[in-house]
């Protein structure tokens, strides 16, 4: 799923190496290495002197990289880098926190290094050497607030991601607090509240709709965003089992007409162009479309893109068979003979694509998560009698 918005308090249990797990996923059908031509990896590469300039360690961490990432496109069985990359991801760190703390640097790329650095530290759990790091840092003549205000974060988002069941209630009180309190805090309200609802979904939607009565009647613009946000992501975990509210103009600039869909099991797709696994739905799509249409299935697209021209050369090109309506066009509507089209991203939270929502015949939503595998799924228990 192509995010919109990245949520970096998710990526805690992420590896510093994922870019070079992804390597070992792309590179498993590539014609192996003979055994006389078996990578190797430079093991030297990963000792870490002291005393050397920031550069020496920049040039040291790039090299990691690209020799780690060639040593393991070269393997066959690329499992077998475990140990080395372990390694790596080792030395890595070390490197990580020498640029960190670099008083050769300038203060853009050390603070690039900095977060970096404590997001591994973070995801290791280390949570007292983090607080250290803050605890030094307001110690200083004049603190780096935007460190100190990360650090908080980072523990926070820990906390959370590392907390018991029976811990978790505390600390969702202890995050509605600080998110009531410190500014700092609230640009990351939507991460918080995904990373506790992940682990208790009744716990998250609860602290949802405490924040978002909280939000709405703030003072400050950025509360008063994310509880606009926070709405739509309710409507949003709410639609299962209602009604769904779709209108605005469609490529072409004729108006939807919903209830036009109604006796009809429908895919409302939310979508674009420069969207990757959006494009790698599609031959999914057309083919359930080819086997269900006359038995009643259809989709709608709303698309994101920007570029109206991109769309409509992509479409002709794919030959797509049904109708798609454009956010762009139907926001630029807004104000024109009496039109008021709702945003449907904003007023439902969408901010991950694909988003696949099928509804029903009687007009009420069966599932928001209809994509690959589990779409055919769901087409096959509504339409039985289709084989």
């Amino acid at each position: 799923m192509r995010k919109i918005n990245l949520a970096l308090g998710l990526a805690l249990s992420a590896g510093l190496f994922s870019g070079a797990n992804a390597d070992m996923t792309c590179y498993a059908q590539d014609a192996p290495a003979s055994a006389a031509q078996a990578p190797s990896f430079d093991e030297s590469l990963l000792e870490i002197p002291d005393g050397e300039s920031s550069k020496f360690y920049q040039d040291r961490l790039n090299a990691i990289y690209s020799s780690m990432s060639a040593y393991v496109k070269g393997l066959e069985d690329p499992s077998v880098a475990t140990a080395v990359m372990e390694k790596a991801n080792a030395a890595a760190k070390k490197l990580y926190e020498k640029l960190a703390f670099a008083t050769d640097l300038d203060a853009r790329a050390a603070d690039m290094y900095f977060r970096n650095y404590t997001i591994g530290v973070a995801r290791d759990g280390e949570l007292d050497a983090l607080k250290k790091f803050a605890a030094d840092e307001a110690a200083k003549e004049t603190p780096n607030q935007n460190r100190i205000d990360w650090i908080n974060y980072l523990v926070l988002s820990a906390t959370i991601d590392k907390a018991s069941q029976d811990e978790l209630p505390a600390i969702v009180k202890d995050v509605e607090e600080k998110l009531l309190k410190e500014d700092s805090l609230v640009p990351h309200t939507e991460e918080f509240l995904s990373l506790i609802s992940m682990k208790d979904q009744k716990l998250g939607e609860s602290l949802s709709k405490k924040i978002l009565e909280a939000f709405q009647n703030a003072n400050d613009a950025t509360r008063k965003n994310i509880a606009s946000t926070l709405e739509g992501k309710i409507r949003f975990n709410s639609l299962v089992g209602n009604e769904m509210k779709v209108e605005g103009l469609y490529l072409d600039k004729t108006e939807i007409d919903w209830k036009s869909y109604r006796g009809k099991v429908v895919l409302v797709d939310f979508w674009a162009t420069w969207c990757g696994p959006c494009v790698g739905e599609i031959p999914n799509v057309l083919a359930l479309y080819e086997k269900y249409h006359e038995a009643g299935f259809d989709v709608l697209g709303y698309s994101l893109d920007q570029d109206l021209n991109a769309l409509e050369k992509f479409e002709e090109e794919r030959k797509l068979p049904w109708k798609t309506a454009s956010r762009k066009l139907s926001m630029e509507a807004n104000g024109k003979d009496g039109k008021n089209y709702e945003d449907l991203t904003r007023y439902y939270g969408v901010n991950a694509i694909p988003t696949m929502i099928l509804v029903g015949k009687d007009g009420k939503v069966i599932d928001t998560h209809a994509r690959g595998a589990h779409l055919k799924e769901l087409l096959e228990k509504e339409f039985p009698e289709v084989k």
